[in-house]
Formats: C-alpha cells, sequence, structure tokens
C-alpha cells in the first residue's frame, strides 16, 4: 500500500460515494454533481484503494453496492453528519434538523418528486436526505434506524405502515398506437422487484397474451419517453402521465392492470419534529393529489397537530388513503 492509500478518509470522496450509491451510475452522478464521468469513477477508484475494498459492482445497468459499500453508507451518512453539526457548533450556527427517507424505486410512479419538491420549499429550515434502494435494504435500513421515513410496498415490507393507499394502474400509449391481438404485446416496463408488475406479467400471461420487453427503467421520465416514441404500451399510474399526450388503451382481451399499493413505514428512529412534520405533509399531498378520496379524520389532525408541537402527542393510529 502506497503513501496515498493510506491517507484518511476524504469527505468530499464520501460525498461522491453516496451520490453514486443513490443515482447507480457514475453517469447520472457526473450529472447530478457537475462533474465528467471520469472524475468521478477516478474518486469512487480511489476511495476503494484507500479502504482496500470494491465497493460497487460495475454492469450494463450501472453499478450496485458491495457488501462493504452498503457498510460504508452507514459510517459515511454519520461521519458526513457528524462533521456538519460540528462545523454548525464551532461557527455558531443554528443545527438544522434532518429528515432521512427512504423509499423503493417504483415509488417514483406515485408521483413523490413533485411532493418532495414542494416539502423543500416550504421547509428550507430542515434538512432532507433521500434514498432510493431496493426492497431488502429498506427493510434493513428501517430496521437499524438509519432512515426516519420509508416508503415502499406494504407486502415486501415487514411491520405496520402508518398510513397505506392504493391507486389503480392503467394502460397507457402513444394515440397512434395500434394493440394487435394477432401479435406480440411490446411492452415498456418499470425495471425493479415489485410484486404488482409480477402480478401484471401474470394477468397478461393468464389472459393467453404473448409479450416481448422492448424497454426496462427505473426512470419514470424514461419509461414516459418510450411510450411516447410509439414503440410500445405500459401500466402507469393516470396522475404520472401528465401532459404527456398519452392516452388510454382500450382493448377488449386486455386485462386490466393490477392495483398498486404503497405504505408509509417509521424506522426505528428517535421520534423528531421533521419526521412529524413530513408525515403529516404526504398525508396532505395525497389527499390533494386524491380528491376523489375520502381520508380517515385522523389525517387533518394529525396535520394540525404537527404544526403546533406543543398540543397532544401525535396520533399512533393508521391511515388509510383510499383508492384514485
Amino acid at each position: 500500500m502506497d503513501k496515498e492509500d493510506r491517507r484518511d478518509l476524504e469527505f468530499g470522496l464520501l460525498r461522491t460515494f453516496l451520490a453514486v450509491a443513490h443515482h447507480g451510475s457514475l453517469g447520472r452522478t457526473a450529472a447530478a454533481m457537475a462533474m465528467t464521468q471520469p472524475a468521478v469513477s477516478q474518486q469512487v477508484s480511489r476511495l476503494e484503494r484507500i479502504v482496500g475494498q470494491a465497493l460497487f459492482e460495475r454492469g450494463r445497468n450501472g453499478v450496485k453496492l458491495t457488501h462493504h459499500g452498503e457498510l460504508l453508507v452507514s459510517y459515511a451518512n454519520r461521519a458526513i453528519d457528524l462533521s456538519e453539526e460540528t462545523l454548525m457548533r464551532l461557527r455558531g450556527d443554528r443545527p438544522c434538523e434532518c429528515i432521512r427517507l427512504a423509499m423503493s424505486a417504483d415509488v417514483a410512479l406515485m408521483g413523490i418528486v413533485p411532493v418532495l419538491k414542494r416539502w423543500q420549499s416550504a421547509h428550507r429550515e430542515l434538512k432532507t436526505k433521500v434514498v432510493v434502494t431496493d426492497p431488502a435494504r429498506l427493510e434493513r435500513m428501517l430496521q437499524k434506524g438509519e432512515v426516519d421515513l420509508a416508503i415502499g410496498e406494504p407486502a415486501s415490507l415487514g411491520g405496520m405502515p402508518i398510513m397505506e393507499w392504493s391507486a389503480n394502474l392503467a394502460w397507457v400509449a402513444h394515440p397512434d398506437f395500434c394493440v394487435d391481438r394477432s401479435r406480440e404485446l411490446p411492452l415498456i416496463l418499470f425495471e425493479g422487484l415489485c410484486l404488482w408488475q409480477e402480478e401484471l406479467l401474470d394477468s397478461l400471461r393468464g389472459a393467453g397474451w404473448q409479450w416481448r420487453v422492448l424497454c426496462e427503467s427505473s426512470s419514470l421520465d424514461v419509461i414516459r419517453a418510450a411510450v411516447e416514441s410509439e414503440i410500445g404500451v405500459s401500466a402507469l399510474l393516470p396522475r404520472s402521465v401528465g401532459n404527456s399526450g398519452l392516452k388510454p388503451v382500450e382493448h377488449p382481451a386486455l386485462p386490466s392492470p393490477p392495483t398498486i399499493r404503497f405504505g408509509i413505514f417509521r424506522g426505528n428512529a428517535a421520534p423528531s419534529r421533521a419526521r412529524s412534520t413530513m408525515e403529516a405533509e404526504l398525508a396532505m399531498a395525497f389527499r390533494i393529489k386524491q380528491r376523489d378520496c375520502e381520508i380517515a379524520d385522523e389525517a387533518l389532525a394529525f396535520y394540525e397537530q404537527a404544526k403546533n408541537p406543543e398540543s397532544a402527542g401525535l396520533s399512533r393510529g393508521r391511515l388509510r388513503i383510499g383508492q384514485a
């Protein structure tokens, strides 16, 4: 091991490492951090030399954390948090509360990005960290208290969600696309492990459809762009289609897509004002997005209590939001 490899961990390298773990791709990380891809790759390689372990597995679809990489994520987050807290204390700044939110990748389908943008705009005094990962790691992060809240499919996570809601998927395609029963159905699918997509394919199989997968992506924007290019059909939530111009596919032999379910889970971390506020904001956000739904009166009380910390303790009941 040379002199450089014996150096202490550098916060810049740790931040780049966490960004790559978040984006799952060197290219996407480079774009997000305004760096070149070779520069990102060089920093990751340098960190791997320092720790003496491979942190990512490289593949055609991006990068995936190794066992040592997953171990470093927790330490890197704690080191950066401690560094920021130390600087704030020494500089006399007011400490900033942090909310750590984790979610499975398919949560993008329910329109979470606009909700998070509104949250950050309305709560600039709170620091928000978002991790997108697979259900297995999501469960581990919940159990270890590494996140305050997690959003995922209730069937994939243990425990009881504090909020649960469902919405109906719909087949969508370009207005000029025509479904031909005599030919294979060209599919544009979500990339990742999700129970609802397995259910979707099972329903097609049960109805006697043959299909071929033309595109898979964990990005909602990529999925929409692929459908807009008139190469196939996809199952999306109506509200995630937006003003894209995509239209519902109507074919008598095409089985209805399944209902997609999500829940919000609390991690084994200490309660905080930030967590309580985000719980209430999420409850209200999905009421706004699902105006035809009935939400338990508890949600309104929950929201009011979160705005007034001195009031009685927040409800620990389970909130149910109906179908869209």
